[in-house]
């Protein structure tokens, strides 16, 4: 869905606002020249080892790559290298010669547990009553050295940059919202950090729950492959950082209550200058400042729309715009979700939780664990029904309103054996009460829905 004209309204503290025109973003065929070593760190040298007891579930979670196999189907995203800077100093110079300032300054993600994405990549769904532990962070760096020595006060001195990664629960995090002036009555979610809390000197957020400080010397630099004077191909590494967090309480009726968010800030020690070239796609000349970059994705003229409040996981980023002042689209403010580009933004990343009370462990046989969420829901929302499987097998689901009339039926399916979910539709359901019944040659399980 090409995105044009969008009016936008928050669903916590926010103001109304629209949007003109959205730009569709344009990456250098340059910045998709990536690789990525084997080799990684781990911040200060501490490995996480997360417990793996038979009451507990413990794994990796990376939400694009489960995107590309759920919501896309396999299709891939195309991977590029952003640099981000603290200021606008730096230009990049690209291979027709038009120069721009780096203007993105911070980026990061927010992290769902609770997305039936997952679900494509062999991954156990957590509803908000599952609390969890953040163990580990894992994600791939760029960090181009092209200059390990400068003047202080007189004496050359080793060069030592640094990046900043802040963690967030819902505590320090805003829950927003937005709608095409053509469809009025859906709303797209996203979440960022509380955009008030943002620091626009330092770019910290009081908000954060843990500030993590990585010191990177010449020992961490990466390659730069340069080819005629022009960047050929970027080289990352892995990092992978301990980070020992727990998400806020579940227990209450707040969907959003588990989501976990981080980002991350880069502040070199050498500072650039207005108007330094900090890399040129064009062959011409550079200054010797060295880079710091994040492997995004991104797919053209393909749109991440978010409409279930429960699940929302969306990467995000300050710039130059939102950090000077300037409030886009009426309310957007401090940080810019990667939802509202034509060509919606992702943040490759992995996040290692565990959870001491996952309720679906054990499957005895059939159909079983039946849950829908969001529920309540609103009248124009998509409900994930989770349920179990004890073995493959087709599953219809029937929605029925309290007269026992069927509402909404969807042909039967074809499921695996373990966790699945089937997303169902709220448009032009009245407000009540609903039963969603699943039936298969396994059995037949129902549930409440409540729509608003």
């Amino acid at each position: 869905m090409k995105k044009l004209l969008l009016s936008f309204a928050a669903l916590i503290g926010l103001t109304t606002g629209a949007i003109a025109q959205t730009a569709e973003l344009k990456i250098s065929d340059a910045q998709k020249n990536i690789s990525v070593n084997k080799t990684s760190y781990v911040l200060k040298d501490k490995k996480l080892v997360p417990s793996r007891r038979a009451d507990v579930y413990s794994d990796w979670y990376n939400f694009t790559g489960s995107y590309e196999e759920g919501t896309l189907l396999g299709q891939k995203l195309d991977r590029f290298v952003n640099f981000i800077q603290p200021d606008s100093n730096l230009y990049t110079v690209y291979s027709d010669g038009k120069k721009s300032p780096t203007a993105w300054h911070l980026i990061g993600s927010t992290f769902d547990p609770k997305d039936s994405n997952y679900l494509a990549s062999g991954k156990s769904v957590l509803t908000r009553f599952n609390p969890y532990t953040v163990d580990s962070l894992a994600f791939t760096q760029f960090y181009i050295r092209q200059a390990d020595q400068m003047t202080v006060n007189g004496n050359l001195v080793d060069i030592v940059d640094t990046v900043y990664i802040q963690y967030f629960n819902i505590g320090g995090i805003k829950v927003g919202g937005y709608s095409y002036q053509a469809n009025p009555g859906v709303t797209y979610r996203y979440a960022t950090p509380a955009v008030d809390n943002l620091s626009f000197k330092t770019l910290m957020n009081s908000t954060a729950l843990k500030t993590d400080t990585l010191l990177l010397t010449k020992a961490y630099a990466d390659s730069l492959v340069i080819e005629n004077g022009t960047p050929k191909s970027f080289v990352g590494r892995g990092i992978q950082i301990p980070v020992n967090l727990k998400s806020q309480s579940t227990n209450g009726a707040n969907n959003s209550a588990n989501l976990f968010a981080f980002n991350i800030v880069f502040k070199p020690m050498q500072k650039s200058k207005l108007g330094d070239i900090g890399i040129a796609y064009d062959g011409s000349a550079w200054m010797k400042y060295n880079l710091y970059g994040l492997s995004l994705a991104s797919l053209t003229g393909h749109a991440q729309e978010i409409i279930s409040t429960n699940k929302i996981n969306n990467m995000f980023l300050c710039n130059s715009q939102v950090r000077y002042g300037q409030t886009l689209f009426g309310f957007l403010k401090s940080y810019l979700p990667g939802t509202i580009w034509t060509n919606s933004l992702f943040f490759p990343n992995f996040v290692h939780i565990t959870t001491q009370n996952l309720s679906t462990n054990k499957i005895n046989s059939g159909i079983s664990g039946i849950q829908v969420y969001p529920n309540p829901a609103a009248s124009n929302a998509q409900v994930d029904v989770v349920f179990n499987l004890s073995a493959n097998a087709m599953v219809k689901t029937v929605v029925t309103d309290m007269n026992g009339r069927v509402v909404l039926s969807n042909e039967a399916k074809q499921y695996v054996t373990g966790q699945n979910a089937v997303v169902v539709n709220t448009n032009g359901l009245s407000s009540g009460i609903y039963m969603v019944t699943l039936e298969s040659a396994a059995g037949r399980m129902s549930s409440k829905l409540t729509v608003n």
